[in-house]
Order: C-alpha cells, then sequence, then structure tokens
C-alpha cells in the first residue's frame, strides 16, 4: 500500500448550457419553487402583480443557479422552465417571448450594457 497521495486536480468550472425561463403571468405565487431551489436563486417579486393578482416569482440571484431543474418539476402550473440558451436567445432578441415572459440572465445582461453606455 502506497501512503503516496495524488495530486488533486480541480474540475474546471462548469458552465450552465440552459437558461431560465419565467412566464410571470402564470405564476400563482404557490412558492414551491422559491421553497425547493437548493441555490436560493428564486424569490416572489412583491413590487408587481400579475394577470391574476398574485405576486409572481423573479430570480434574486441567477448566478447561483445551477440548472438542477428543480424548480420546473416543482411548479404545477408549468410557468417557470430551463430551455436551450441559444434558442431563447433568439426568441429574446426577436422580441418573439409571450407578454410577461422573463429570462432573467438577459435581462441582467442587458443591464449591465445600458449602465457602461451610460457611464
Amino acid at each position: 500500500m502506497s501512503t503516496v497521495r495524488r495530486p488533486i486536480v480541480p474540475r474546471p468550472a462548469r458552465k450552465r448550457e440552459k437558461v431560465l425561463v419565467i412566464l410571470q403571468e402564470q405564476c400563482k405565487q404557490c412558492g414551491l419553487c422559491v421553497e425547493f431551489c437548493p441555490k436560493n436563486v428564486l424569490c416572489l417579486d412583491m413590487s408587481k402583480y400579475n394577470r391574476k393578482g398574485y405576486h409572481p416569482v423573479t430570480a434574486c440571484d441567477i448566478d447561483a443557479c445551477v440548472n438542477c431543474e428543480f424548480c420546473e418539476r416543482i411548479c404545477p402550473d408549468m410557468a417557470i422552465f430551463l430551455t436551450e440558451r441559444e434558442k431563447a436567445r433568439e426568441a429574446y432578441e426577436k422580441g418573439t417571448l409571450q407578454e410577461g415572459t422573463l429570462i432573467p440572465e438577459f435581462e441582467q445582461e442587458r443591464a449591465k450594457r445600458e449602465k457602461e453606455e451610460d457611464e
């Protein structure tokens, strides 16, 4: 038996291949996705209401998302899901998203660009 240990080689950072999509108009504020998110990515947006009169879910910390898909699996109204980045980017840029659809990662990128342009 050898007493020499092999060196620990860190794995490369995992890249998120999918993006989170939230259909805020379908959300009924049940809070299941918020409760079951292991990284506390999601929260209820208490500053606005959807057409049904509920506070919709939003992403409070999208950078923490690990694409575990718990939110997608637990949502009874199918108001939150993950989809391929390229398809989502295409729909986002064309403006063909349904009203009330939120893609937090793209919104964050847009806010950063606008802030850089203002400076």
